[in-house]
C-alpha cells in the first residue's frame, strides 16, 4: 500500500475503508507495557498519545514501551516518542537493539529480555504487543510464565 501512495499524484482521491481490527485499548486502563518490534510500533503511535494527552486517563498510572529493533536506524519515531517521554514522568521508552553499535548507550537484546525487569512479580498489569509472530509468542508464554491471565494480554501478529 505504501508504495502505491506514494505513486499517486498530489490531491488524488482514493477509496478505503475500515479500520476493520480490534486492536485498540480496552479499559479500565492500568498500568501498561506496550510491546513492538519493527512497523508493529505503529499502533502504539495512536495509543500513547492518546492515552497521554488527558490526565484523567494516565494520573497514577505507569506506560512503558518496549521498541526492538537491530539498530538505531529502525527506533522508527523516535523523536516522538523522547518527546513524550519527557512531557511525562509516567511515560518509558525503551528502545532495544539487537545489533547495537558499540557506542550504544540504551538497552540491548531483544525487548522479551527486559519485560521481567518492567513487571517483576506483577500480574494486575496489562500488555500490548505488537509485531512478528515469534516475538509475540515470546511475549506472551514469558507473560503467562509470570502468573498473568491471559485476557490482560493483548497483541496484533503481522506475519
Amino acid at each position: 500500500m505504501s508504495n502505491y501512495l506514494c505513486g499517486l499524484d498530489e490531491g488524488a482521491t482514493i477509496a478505503f475503508q475500515g479500520p476493520f481490527g480490534d486492536f485498540i485499548l480496552r479499559p479500565p486502563f492500568g498500568d501498561t507495557v506496550f510491546l513492538a518490534t519493527g512497523t508493529g510500533i505503529a499502533p502504539f503511535r495512536s495509543m500513547l498519545p492518546w492515552l497521554l494527552a488527558e490526565r484523567d486517563r494516565h494520573r497514577g498510572r505507569e506506560f512503558w514501551l518496549l521498541f526492538g529493533g537491530r539498530g538505531e536506524r529502525d527506533i522508527y519515531y523516535r523523536g516522538e516518542f523522547e518527546r513524550l517521554a519527557a512531557e511525562h514522568a509516567n511515560f518509558h521508552f525503551l528502545p532495544t537493539l539487537s545489533r547495537a553499535a558499540p557506542e550504544w548507550k540504551g538497552l540491548r537484546g531483544y525487548v522479551q529480555e527486559h519485560l521481567p525487569e518492567i513487571v517483576g512479580t506483577r500480574t494486575d498489569m496489562h500488555a500490548y504487543i505488537c509485531g512478528l509472530d515469534k516475538m509475540i509468542k515470546a511475549n506472551r508464554e514469558l507473560l503467562k510464565s509470570l502468573g498473568w491471565d491471559r485476557t490482560s494480554i493483548r497483541y496484533e501478529k503481522y506475519d
